[in-house]
């Protein structure tokens, strides 16, 4: 007889059992761990833990990115992911791909479309030396925040920057930019907004 594991839903329980599969602490073989959903590592959440997630979520919703290799274990198969919410149960629809940039774009912007409603139209960074001078400098940093809805900055809204070329990979927040650096398509046949360059730098 199979008996069926369920699992919780929800990007923090999800990462939990991730972990309590990964060090034997279920019926799961551990090495069926990566056949789970978890939270990829590098993106929020995605630390080490086994013994349960934190009694107290944050207050705003924090946007992240949940993978699994597909049960078949075939390595040719693609992977599965989904964005996900470390505040509530939230999930997004499965999405298929490689990785880098290919399934794991579209389930960050579907966290950010539940994070942030209408993050779309938030003013980019366009030069590339300014995706890492920007959020250092506290003058331009000041000035471009001071576009965002009001509590988005503080909530974790993230930046946006003009894509390299098409497939390149959203970044996930780490210690010198406490955000998601979105790589998003330059418009086509539109002027450059004010809020692009000069105006703001």
């Amino acid at each position: 007889m199979t008996t069926v594991v369920t699992e919780s839903t929800g990007a923090r329980a999800r990462q939990t059992y991730f972990w309590r599969v990964r060090n034997g602490r279920t019926k799961a073989p551990a090495g069926s761990a990566e056949q789970s959903w978890h939270i990829q590592p590098g993106h929020p959440g995605g630390a080490y833990s086994d013994v349960g997630h934190e009694l107290h979520p944050t207050v705003h919703h924090t946007p992240t990115l949940l993978s699994r290799t597909p049960p078949s274990g075939s390595r040719a198969q693609p992977e599965e992911f989904r964005g996900g919410c470390l505040t509530c149960n939230w999930e997004g629809p499965v999405r298929r791909g490689r990785g880098s940039g290919d399934g794991d774009n579209e389930v960050v912007e579907d966290a950010h479309d539940h994070a942030f409603p209408g993050w779309r139209t938030l003013p980019s960074v366009v030069r590339v030396a300014d995706r890492w001078e920007v959020p250092g400098d506290r003058r331009r940093w000041a000035r471009l925040s001071a576009l965002y809805p009001t509590g988005w900055v503080d909530d974790g809204a993230p930046i946006l920057v003009r894509r390299r070329f098409r497939s390149e990979v959203h970044a996930p927040p780490h210690r010198r930019r406490l955000r998601y650096e979105l790589r998003i398509e330059a418009p086509i046949g539109r002027a450059k907004r004010a809020t692009d360059q000069g105006a703001l730098f």
